[in-house]
């Protein structure tokens, strides 16, 4: 039989639910502030949205936010696919010792990820450029992907795959037409977790990056500095909402992905 929650129990509730999403909610009130010192409630105003959508930087560090992320949430996916696959298919010495080190680019911090990656291009005589900030975000994005499509992976019915192959399917043929169907769900769960990753990384990207190449993190860590203004407000309220409509896709996903696994 449940218990019910007692006050002292909703209390702590509450307060745990005010202290982790109050600054979020104040940010978004005043992204519609009609003062520009935000000190206080003046007025609603979309000046603050105009103002961020009419100007050509932030246009710039959107553009190549999207590219970024795309780019490294589509490598991320495919790699970890078939990396996933690879392992659920194949057992050899030394598999769960690499499996460990799949995992060590998601809790390495990531500013030595991005300094250990600067000094691998700068060793390797390699430019800063988009491309660079692609691949560093997939040595941190892939891992997720990888966690899962593994997942997915271990509720899988291998007799589906047995039966595939009974019926004159190779390897190729099964792992097309059997495994990669059932794991589109945990693939594009596991792309838009990786896409929010992307998207919100600021140190590794810091490091990594060509002088022209801001991405929207980078953009507002650098408007930071100049103080708080409505207009980051106003970014950081639509990179909320955003990251929050993938949250719930992904979530829908991940439960689709659990439903056909059983």
């Amino acid at each position: 039989m449940k218990k019910k929650l007692g006050p002292v129990s909703i209390v702590y509730i509450l307060l745990f639910l005010f202290i982790l999403y109050a600054p979020i909610v104040l940010m978004v009130v005043y992204s519609f502030n009609n003062s520009e010192l935000d000190m206080g409630w003046s007025g609603f105003t979309w000046k603050w949205y105009q103002e961020l959508l009419s100007a050509n930087d932030v246009k710039t560090a959107a553009i190549n936010t999207l590219i970024v992320s795309g780019a490294s949430t589509f490598l991320s996916i495919m790699l970890g696919a078939f990396a996933a696959i690879g392992f659920h298919k194949h057992d050899f010495r030394g598999k769960d010792l690499l499996d460990s080190f799949f995992y060590i680019p998601t809790i390495v911090p990531a500013m030595l990820l991005g300094v250990s990656l600067l000094s691998l291009y700068d060793i390797l005589h390699i430019p800063l450029s988009k491309i660079t900030i692609i691949i560093s975000h997939v040595t941190f994005c892939m891992p997720v992907c990888f966690n899962n499509i593994r997942v997915a992976l271990k509720g899988f019915d291998r007799s589906i795959e047995e039966a595939a192959q009974d019926l004159g399917c190779n390897q190729l043929q099964v792992i097309g037409k059997v495994l990669l169907p059932n794991l589109v769900p945990a693939m594009l769960s596991g792309g838009l977790l990786a896409f929010t990753f992307s998207l919100e990384d600021v140190l590794t990207t810091f490091f990594v990056a060509g002088p022209k190449d801001v991405t929207l993190s980078m953009y507002i860590f650098g408007q930071m500095k100049a103080g708080m203004k409505p207009t980051l407000n106003a970014l950081s309220t639509l990179l909320i909402i955003v990251t929050v409509s993938l949250g719930v896709i992904m979530q829908l996903l991940q439960n689709r992905s659990v439903a056909n696994s059983k």
